[in-house]
């Protein structure tokens, strides 16, 4: 076993010892040692504030006060490095991170570019001093400045204005002819810094304004878009042909390494006489106006709705793969797991070289997505965007240079490149400031760069469904009261949540990746931890609240739980397909040892209560003070082969408003003998099933993991430092070590 903590190791040749100076100030005088049999390289890359590496890569600490350590790891600063997934990621040498930047551009553009830049430009021409002041020297210069490898330049925008003159849509009237897209791809190649030309889908107000018959309509026949500063159009209109057009003139005009095809999302369900004829055409009848995710043709139109948005994004890629065979395609990935309305899944995936995309969140959020984008890319890196002020509306402010410092480095130690993003002044002059600062923090990071590579230890794999980002609470509400929250996406991670805070090594897969469970079978009972070849197999898979779910991915882990994988499910995993079919009883009921008896996904007030036979899991909770959720928990009944962990508690009923237990509360009154937590053998593998979903809950969250070490006990390395630090291992079989 690995571990990372103040456990006494015993002194045997196979462990690699980290401890001491090299890694006090981390974990805050805490030892740190990694064990493995037989014993690989285990080489700590520290991204923070207060650690660097000289030439001969010897860990060098400068102490951090309690206040810096403190402050470091709340912002999520202090990040353990991890590297680019090896056979799909070309390395950068260090002749290549030069302390300037500057490199030579590689065949693949972004397979080095670890530092990039967006500097937004959704300038209007209303005024005449709009971009009449931009000037390309100044906005390359503030790119050196940086040390950016690669630029979004802009050669459209929300706005639909083009920075060239264009012969197919119009051209900004501030520019008076310029050609400024030229400009900057001169200056960008001259200064080796790789150019991706940016363009915005869908979201175009000059179409918008000049052809009404492209907009998107509501069911009550009122346009997406109108009063606001965005303008939207629907991809299913003519707009689809003159998109088709000015790809096909930019990529015939201009020398470019890649393109960015931004907004590639619904902004609603759209109902123009566009999307009504090609619903019927592929279908038959009207549009659904009932969001109901058991009724097969509302969820008909959702898969429609993916499918079309594919569609129109592969008209977009094709067009470049036609006319600039070489040059990259990425389409705005920051929606993959954001709620059904935006119509992102697993088809849009295909039309893009490699994943990016823009968040704005916490660290949580920036965690969890970072490992969906890994998981889902077509190629590695991917990229995590974020903006260099504190919220985009806001145009001269600026993240602290340790809160950039702190997602700069989390990018790092989750194998991603970094892409910060900047806003011209309207006049088109680019602030300084911002550079500035992003040069110096790139400057500090800079020695991380020359050592990606490799595959994340991944003992834990969260599943995430792209087709499951909904609630079924909301069904029955007509379209224009939609309940858009995503129950599955809030469920899987505070799972995720939890695992970061107990450091334990997991990931994040997608149905395309339960191929590598058949493939990597691994018994619940294995020791085996840092094998010196060969990468750890998952050994736990987390079905957290899988809204969705196929015959195919039920039949792949009820195969590899058989072959002996540890799985962990709660909630409505595997009862209703990918069609709305809620099926008679759990897809996985063998697995789960428990069948459905009641489904009802509405919210309601009830406790868990552990039994004999699961105290143990539950701590300080019992059947007289147990738990209390709010949130939905399904009917089930245990199988015989099955141990109930815990059962439902009943709440003291309020009948009337002026009648209840408690003024503040309705505390726990009857017990039933409703299962709530299972324990079930299954083949050589086991499973726990919870009915409630467990994991969502604060104070269920010793609970949750104790209930994954159930399940596995062993697990690759582990971590004794605050909550606060997130810990990161990728192997490295080409240079026989893994980078903690």
């Amino acid at each position: 076993m690995g571990r990372i903590g103040n456990r006494s190791p015993r002194p045997d040749r196979s462990q690699t010892i980290l401890s001491g100076q090299a890694c006090s100030s981390l974990f805050h005088h805490r030892s740190v040692w990694l064990g493995s049999e037989p014993a690989p390289e285990i080489f700590t890359l520290v991204a923070a504030s207060g650690f660097r590496y000289d030439k001969f890569m010897k860990l060098e600490t400068h102490p951090l006060s309690r206040r810096q350590f403190l402050s470091a790891t709340s912002l999520g600063l202090v990040a353990v490095h991890a590297g680019l997934p090896g056979q799909r990621s070309v390395r950068a040498t260090a002749a290549q991170a030069s302390s300037t930047g500057n490199i030579a551009l590689p065949k693949k553009w972004y397979q080095s570019a670890y530092r990039r830049a967006v500097i937004d430009m959704h300038i209007p021409d209303w005024d005449e001093q709009f971009l009449s002041q931009f000037d390309a020297d100044q906005y390359v210069q503030m790119l050196v400045k940086s040390r950016a490898q690669s630029i979004v330049c802009y050669a459209h925008s929300h706005v639909g204005l083009f920075n060239y003159p264009t012969k197919v849509g119009q051209q900004h009237r501030g520019l008076k002819g310029r050609n400024i897209v030229q400009e900057m791809i001169e200056r960008c190649h001259a200064n080796h810094i790789a150019v991706v030309l940016y363009t915005s889908l869908i979201h175009d107000r000059w179409a918008f304004d000049n052809h009404p018959e492209w907009r998107m309509l509501r069911h009550d026949g009122t346009q997406y878009g109108v009063g606001s500063r965005y303008g939207v159009v629907c991809p299913n209109s003519p707009y689809r042909e003159y998109v088709r057009a000015w790809v096909q003139e930019m990529c015939e005009r201009f020398d470019f390494e890649g393109i960015r095809f931004d907004m590639t999302f619904w902004v609603g369900v759209c109902y123009c006489a566009h999307c009504q004829k090609r619903f019927a055409d592929e279908v038959g009848g009207e549009l659904p106006k009932t969001v109901n995710w058991l009724d097969e043709r509302w969820v008909t139109l959702q898969r429609k709705r993916e499918e079309w948005l594919a569609d129109f994004a592969a008209l977009a890629t094709s067009t470049v793969r036609r006319f600039k065979p070489n040059a990259t395609v990425e389409h705005q990935a920051s929606t993959c797991p954001l709620s059904w309305t935006f119509g992102v899944a697993t088809p849009l995936v295909a039309q893009n070289d490699f994943l990016q995309g823009d968040f704005y969140g916490d660290a949580l959020q920036g965690s969890f997505v970072r490992k969906l984008l890994e998981d889902l890319t077509p190629h590695r890196p991917f990229g995590f965007e974020t903006s260099f002020s504190l919220e985009l509306r806001d145009h001269t402010g600026k993240k602290s240079e340790p809160l950039l410092e702190a997602k700069a480095s989390a990018a790092i130690a989750d194998s991603a490149t970094f892409i910060f993003i900047d806003a011209i002044d309207p006049i088109g002059t680019v602030n300084p400031h911002a550079h500035e600062r992003m040069g110096r923090i790139f400057d500090r990071l800079n020695p991380s760069y020359p050592h990606p590579g490799g595959e994340r230890v991944r003992d834990i794999a969260v599943y995430y469904s792209l087709e499951s980002k909904f609630n079924f609470k909301g069904n029955g509400k007509p379209i224009g009261q939609a309940d858009t929250t995503d129950a599955h996406t809030a469920s899987a991670m505070q799972a995720a949540r939890w695992l970061i805070a107990h450091h334990l090594p997991f990931g994040v897969i997608t149905k395309p990746s339960l191929s590598e469970l058949a493939k990597n079978p691994v018994g619940t009972d294995s020791t085996a931890s840092l094998p010196a070849l060969g990468l750890p197999a998952i050994k736990v898979l987390i079905l957290s609240n899988v809204n969705f779910m196929d015959e195919e991915e039920a039949a792949a882990i009820r195969e590899w739980v058989r072959g002996g994988g540890a799985l962990y499910a709660s909630g409505g995993s595997s009862l209703v397909n990918k069609r709305g079919q809620m099926q008679k009883d759990f897809m996985l009921a063998e697995v789960f040892g428990v069948s459905i008896r009641k489904a009802d996904w509405q919210d309601r007030e009830h406790y868990l209560a552990p039994t004999a036979a699961g105290q143990q899991h539950f701590g300080d909770w019992s059947a007289k003070y147990p738990a209390f959720i709010k949130g939905y928990g399904l009917e089930v009944e245990a199988h015989a082969d099955a141990q109930v962990l815990a059962t439902t508690t009943l709440p003291w009923p309020a009948p009337e408003p002026t009648k209840f237990s408690s003024i503040h509360s309705n505390p726990p009154w009857q017990q039933t003998d409703r299962p709530e937590g299972v324990f079930h053998p299954f083949g050589q593998g086991r499973a726990i099933y919870c009915s409630s979903l467990l994991e969502t809950v604060e104070g269920l969250s010793e609970t949750f993991i104790k209930l994954l070490r159930l399940l596995c006990g062993t697990y690759s390395f582990e971590a004794d430092a605050p909550a606060s630090v997130e810990v990161t291992m990728f192997h490295q079989p080409d240079r026989k070590r893994y980078v903690l």
